[in-house]
C-alpha cells in the first residue's frame, strides 16, 4: 500500500521532534492553556472518573489529551506561529501536563508513562490514516470538554441527511 506524502511528513515530524528543544516561552504558554482547559473544562474530573471507572483508563485519558493537543496545536500555530512539535518534545507540553495531572490526582508515575504511550500511538495512527473526505470525522463529534468547537458558527449547519435551512436575504 502506498503512503501519502502527508503521512510520511507527519511521521517524520514526530520522529524529528524527539530530543528537539523548543522555546520555553512557547512550552509555558501551551502548558498554561492546557492547565486552564483541565481546570475550567472539568478535565481533571473527567480524568479522575476515567481512572476510577474505565477498564483502560490510560487509553481514555490518552484520547482526551490527544484532543486537547490537537485543538491547542491548531490554535497556537494559527495565533502565534508556535511549532506543534512542542507538544511531544522532551520537556514539552505532554511531559508537563502529565506531571501536573499526576500531582493533582496523585497517581503513580508509571501511569503517566502508559498515558504518554497511548498519546503517541493515537497521534501516529492519525498520521498514518488517510484524511476524512469533506471533514466527515468532525461531524457529529462533540468537542473535548472545555474546548470550543473549531470553526463554530452561530448559523446552524445542515447535518448529513438534513436539508439546509432556507437562506434569508433581500432582493
Amino acid at each position: 500500500m502506498a503512503t501519502s506524502l502527508d503521512q510520511v511528513n507527519a511521521e517524520r515530524a514526530v520522529d524529528n521532534n524527539k530530543g528537539k528543544k523548543f522555546p520555553s516561552d512557547d512550552v509555558e504558554l501551551a502548558v498554561n492553556l492546557g492547565v486552564k482547559v483541565l481546570n475550567e473544562g472539568n478535565g481533571l474530573q473527567l480524568i479522575e472518573k476515567a481512572i476510577n471507572q474505565s477498564q483502560d483508563p490510560a487509553q481514555v485519558i490518552g484520547q482526551f489529551l490527544t484532543q486537547i493537543i490537537a485543538k491547542l496545536a491548531e490554535q497556537l500555530r494559527g495565533e502565534y506561529g508556535i511549532d506543534p512539535g512542542i507538544f511531544l518534545a522532551k520537556d514539552g507540553f505532554l511531559d508537563y501536563i502529565l506531571n501536573y495531572i499526576e500531582k493533582k490526582l496523585g497517581y503513580p508515575e508509571e501511569f503517566s508513562d502508559q498515558i504518554y504511550g497511548q498519546v503517541l500511538e493515537i497521534i501516529k495512527a492519525a498520521a498514518m490514516s488517510p484524511p476524512a473526505p469533506n471533514d466527515v470525522m468532525s461531524q457529529g463529534q462533540p468537542p473535548a470538554q472545555g474546548m470550543p468547537p473549531s470553526g463554530s458558527s452561530p448559523v446552524a449547519q445542515p447535518q448529513p441527511g438534513q436539508m439546509a435551512p432556507p437562506q434569508q436575504g433581500g432582493m
